[in-house]
């Protein structure tokens, strides 16, 4: 039997984690899930204890790593605790997860040597559709979730995976460096797919098999705005496809800044230039 590890990085209510939890069924694998804490309070982390058993770890960060940090330090642990780390699923604390979806993404990995990632269809809970295979517009600098393909029902190679839920073969990540620590939140998928697709491997997406979202946010408008900025512009600077406009990892972020200043949101427009500020002199990790 087929073993894989699950990785969730804690951020919500443990009512929330554990309707995720429960949706994890799964007829022919051994999952081990590891949830960690990451900097939580003491409270959650008693909370969170009450799931130890067999098949369900819980450990603790007592920094906030974000959440590539998060889920390479989960990776290292399971490396030094355990030998048998081939396959590992990141599946989001506000997600739930259909019959068999892990087992069923397997198989289709298993099938294709060279893939490192795949996702399945993501829903909201209000069975919308909020992921179907990201594709970077490298013209317009921007990575839709929903890319405008007309056959959506078959297995295909796209650019970015989706962290809320993904299978990941976890030699290959090992290989390519894991996710970028320096990231802290947001556009950690886009970095890590840019590694496994520059070394080669395939990144796909099974539109057949799902997952439900609840879209919720653990950060404010505002500092998501600074990560979302500042890591966009790192990604486009650094990943040009093949347009290569000067303005066009800006475009985004100017429009935001016409947005808040037609709302009167100084906040909003202080943090979008503070991380444009940031890229120029290099800043990144935690803000």
């Amino acid at each position: 039997m087929k073993k894989v590890y699950v990785i969730i990085i804690n951020y919500k209510s443990k009512d929330v984690i554990q309707n995720a939890l429960k949706s994890l069924n799964e007829n022919n694998l051994d999952l081990h899930i590891i949830i960690l804490d990451n900097e939580s309070t003491n409270e959650s982390y008693r909370n969170l204890k009450s799931f130890n058993d067999r098949k369900v770890e819980v450990i603790r960060s007592e920094k906030n790593l974000g959440f590539a940090g998060g889920y390479n330090k989960v990776f290292k642990y399971i490396q030094q605790t355990y030998n048998d780390n081939e396959y590992m699923f990141l599946f989001n604390p506000d997600a739930t997860a259909t019959e068999n979806l892990i087992g069923n993404l397997l198989d289709i990995l298993l099938l294709n040597n060279n893939v490192a990632a795949i996702s399945p269809r993501i829903m909201t809970m209000d069975n919308v559709e909020w992921f179907t295979g990201a594709v970077i517009d490298w013209k317009h600098c921007v990575i839709p979730n929903i890319p405008k393909i007309v056959n959506t029902n078959e297995i295909r190679k796209i650019d970015v995976f989706n962290g809320c839920a993904v299978l990941l073969d976890s030699r290959k990540f090992d290989k390519v460096g894991m996710f970028d620590n320096e990231l802290f939140l947001y556009y950690d998928e886009a970095f890590l797919s840019m590694r496994f697709l520059n070394k080669g491997y395939k990144i796909l997406y099974e539109p057949n098999l799902k997952a439900f979202h609840h879209i919720s946010y653990s950060v404010s408008n505002t500092v998501k705005n600074y990560y979302l900025t500042r890591n966009h512009i790192y990604f486009f600077k650094k990943y040009k496809g093949e347009y290569r406009p000067l303005i066009c990892p800006y475009k985004i972020p100017l429009v935001k800044v016409i947005y808040y200043i037609k709302h009167f949101s100084p906040k909003n427009i202080y943090f979008i230039l503070l991380a444009i500020w940031h890229v120029a002199i290099g800043r990144k990790g935690m803000l």
